[in-house]
């Protein structure tokens, strides 16, 4: 992860931050949250903004760098896997807890 990267997820971590506050979110669920839910969008937007079009972009001649960018690519899919899956007991944690509030 580049430094630009992780200004961003740490900036769109104290924004969710404070929306999981508001809407109800015990603190270690909204701390978890906050940082699984960060991770994946700016992991996901730069897939989406640079890897997959740089993929598109480069010249099937060049199968070496196909082959290191679609390991790249793999990894950060790993990556992106697991931020989901640590995110969705608090997720569910949350959903229950706002599920109850709704049915009082």
């Amino acid at each position: 992860m580049s430094d630009p990267e992780t200004k961003e997820i740490i900036a769109l971590q104290k924004r969710l931050i404070d929306r999981l506050h508001d809407v109800g979110a015990t603190d270690t669920v909204r701390d978890n949250l906050a940082r699984h839910l960060s991770h994946i969008a700016v992991l996901g937007g730069s897939f989406a903004d640079r890897s997959l079009p740089l993929f598109m972009a480069i010249e099937p001649g060049h199968a070496s760098a196909i082959l290191t960018l679609l390991v790249a690519i793999k990894n950060d899919l790993e990556e992106l896997r697991d931020a989901i899956q640590d995110l969705e007991p608090d997720l569910s944690d949350l959903i229950e807890r706002l599920g109850k509030h709704l049915q009082k």
